[in-house]
């Protein structure tokens, strides 16, 4: 199993993902009724059916930890 840590986009903690269990990753723009666009990634999870985990990380920072991971 091999874990790469990212940061919840929610609560700014951190969170362990097993990088074989990523499904597809996915970067999102929301705007909020206050007009403040709020942008993240979604990871999704084989094992979350809920659309996935939001972190903080971009899609390309995440695939370079999933590299650094494989050394």
């Amino acid at each position: 199993m091999k874990l790469i840590k990212l940061t919840s986009f929610n609560t700014k903690k951190p969170i362990y993902i097993n990088v074989e269990m990523i499904g597809d990753l996915s970067e999102i723009e929301e705007t909020e009724y206050t007009r403040v666009t709020k942008k993240y990634t979604s990871v999704g999870h084989l094992t979350h059916n809920n659309g996935g985990f939001r972190v903080i990380e971009s899609v390309d920072k995440i695939l370079e930890l999933i590299k650094e991971s494989a050394n």
